[in-house]
């Protein structure tokens, strides 16, 4: 299959109805991915339609790079209403299964309507099934990738799929591909469990063919060679994700107890989670589709209740989260609460983010045993965690309050317990904010609400980079100050292009300039000449930017045609505005003042080339990205600046 011979693979599960049509007449546009994705989410979705209605879609999106030897293609863009936010719910996750779709022809899937009984669909090239999955309904993900490969007798068939967590409609519920790798936030798993989708299945047979094979080769041998030479990647291969940032030092702060503070304050509590007690229990190293990276860690705990457990691809999450968040420190218990999160269908970020503002409750007195179902919400109890993990994913008990994300348990427990919810537009928040001002910046802004993976990056992880590097590369040169404003705005803008520009093309984030630093790291003029040796169209890094930025924009004007959102919505939680930061180190006592932050927005939105007042684009700006059909019907919907 040539790069820009796909098809998008449209399935109706209502009336049974399955149909192709070009995928290319989108792609001109939008690429690909997460972009053809959003286009069609804002032609198609009515904003009267509820996230968990029969008339609500969801889409699967690869690029035009996925499946190709392109370095890191490998990434697969799910989008849909979001379930914890009136607005885009949009996540990504790697593995193997977007280039398989790929393989069997398909760039984009695009569902909709509910089935009457349970079902997953089966891809075999151009065979398309809907089969009944009845007797999967109810198991574990890893399960359910055990017995769709029994049923279809083929061991290398790549699946995805939700837990109960999905299937029970919690509204952090996540997707599953490959065991391990999940789309999480925005509560997509039960986008998928409310149309009874226990799964895909895809089978592809077939190649991508690129227009100039020796282009394409040469420069994805140079992006290669530059990845291996990456100290940042070569410590990622042997220590994981995880291994990035060394959670505990002084340096970096945490969401301590429900970001009570910004640190543990026993240095042997935080040595007990440090890479290095995880490194010891690392089995080898595992990689996605084309990926040199090998950033997914296989662990195996030896001793202890927890015996034999094996999980991959531990992150920085998962050790900030079920550890400062939830005060566990203990790497076995954490890596068992992440595998459980993983089997059950759960987002980690969102589920501990319900768990630790019940925990913080408990200590204030606004709850106790009579609400947790006789459970003692202690810091540290990680029994506990697992019994109220359990309670949310079948919704038993206290556990169904908690089902509904802290915003909405907040709002049914009340007696003052909405102050302690942290969450961002609706969606509990995973991030600290308090100091790095662009990292902040771009979680709060996030389109899909409260999320570092839409233009957030650590200014700390560049420190040392010299100005000279940094304005050539990203356009400012105060990258490496964390804690200033000065350039955050203009930084998080670039990074918002970039994200979208790579979920489009089918490339993960972790191999570009979002998450590494450079010279060796894939750049936008390194995705530029790739995409035009894929598709023979020559396009270069300024026009291929500009297309993240419709991209960006897009789900802009979805938020605004659904959610409403204005310039008050940008503003971060109450706890990082008026509790400075407490931590040792020269962190201590920041913070995120208003008028600061005001003056941060009022940057961020002319470099977007949005009305400051309501934060909505003009049709200047619209007319400017060729998104003048969008512009028509915001007017239409009363959405105009």
């Amino acid at each position: 299959m040539k790069t820009t011979d796909g098809r998008i693979l449209r399935v109706d599960l209502s009336t049974g109805e399955i149909r192709t049509e070009p995928s290319w007449p989108y792609a001109k546009r939008f690429l690909g991915g997460r972009g053809v994705s959003q286009q069609i989410l804002f032609n198609e979705l009515s904003p009267n339609v509820s996230t968990l209605s029969p008339d609500n879609i969801i889409t699967f999106g690869t690029g035009p790079l996925a499946g190709t030897i392109a370095p890191a293609a490998c990434r697969l863009s799910i989008d849909s209403k979001n379930l914890l936010t009136p607005g885009i719910g949009s996540s990504s996750c790697g593995g193997n299964f977007a280039p398989e779709l790929r393989f069997a022809g398909y760039d984009n899937i695009v569902v909709r309507g509910k089935a009457e009984a349970p079902v997953y669909l089966f891809i075999d090239d151009a065979h398309i099934e809907i089969r009944n999955a009845s007797h999967i309904w109810g198991h574990t993900t890893w399960e359910t990738d055990s017995l769709i490969k029994q049923e279809i007798g083929d061991n290398d068939i790549k699946i995805l799929c939700i837990g109960p967590a999905g299937e029970n409609l919690v509204r952090g519920a996540c997707v599953i591909t490959d065991l391990e790798k999940a789309a999480g936030r925005c509560g997509l798993g039960a986008v998928m469990g409310s149309k009874k989708l226990k799964a895909i299945a895809v089978r592809g047979t077939g190649s991508i063919e690129v227009a100039n094979p020796e282009a394409f080769l040469q420069i994805a041998g140079e992006i290669l060679e530059k990845l291996r030479a990456n100290e940042f990647f070569k410590r990622r291969g042997e220590v994981g994700i995880y291994g990035q940032v060394q959670w505990g030092e002084s340096f970096l702060e945490s969401p301590w107890r429900n970001f009570q503070g910004g640190y543990a304050p026993d240095p042997e509590q935080t040595a007990r989670i440090h890479p290095d007690a995880f490194y010891k229990m690392k089995e080898k190293a595992i990689s996605c589709f084309s990926c040199p990276i090998h950033c997914r860690q296989l662990h195996k705990v030896k001793g202890g209740p927890y015996d034999g457990l094996l999980s991959e691809g531990l992150e920085n999450n998962d050790i900030s989260l079920f550890g400062a968040k939830l005060n566990i420190f203990d790497p076995a218990a954490i890596l068992e609460l992440r595998s459980l999160c993983n089997q059950y269908g759960l987002d980690t970020d969102n589920a501990t983010g319900a768990i630790a503002w019940a925990f913080e409750c408990y200590q204030r007195g606004i709850i106790d045993e009579k609400t947790t179902d006789g459970l003692k919400l202690e810091w540290g109890n990680h029994e506990a965690v697992i019994e109220l993990i359990t309670k949310i994913t079948y919704r038993e008990g206290f556990g169904n309050i908690l089902a509904e994300g802290s915003k909405k348990a907040s709002e049914t427990i009340g007696r003052g317990s909405e102050m302690y919810s942290i969450n961002v537009k609706g969606q509990d928040l995973m991030e600290t904010i308090w100091s790095d001002k662009g990292w902040a910046l771009g979680v709060v802004l996030s389109a899909r609400g409260g999320a570092h993976t839409r233009g957030a990056v650590f200014g700390l992880r560049f420190a040392g980079m010299s100005s000279k590097l940094s304005q050539k590369y990203y356009g400012v040169p105060t990258i490496g100050v964390a804690t200033g404003y000065e350039g955050k705005a203009k930084l998080v803008t670039f990074l918002e292009k970039l994200e979208a520009l790579a979920d489009s093309l089918g490339i993960c984030g972790f191999a570009t300039l979002i998450w590494a630093p450079p010279p060796n790291a894939t750049t936008p003029q390194d995705l530029a000449k790739l995409y035009s040796a894929a598709t023979g169209l020559e396009i270069g890094d300024e026009e291929l930017m500009t297309a993240g930025e419709r991209i960006h924009n897009l789900e802009k004007a979805f938020n605004m045609l659904h959610a409403g959102w204005t310039r008050k919505d940008d503003y971060p939680p109450r706890r990082f505005v008026k509790e400075p930061v407490e931590m040792p180190g020269p962190l201590n006592g920041e913070c995120l003042p208003e008028d600061r932050w005001g003056k941060m927005l009022d940057e961020y939105y002319d470099l977007h080339g949005w009305d400051k007042k309501t934060s909505w684009p003009t049709r200047e700006t619209f007319e400017k990205l060729d998104l003048g059909d969008v512009a028509d019907a915001l007017q239409k919907a009363g959405r105009t600046t």
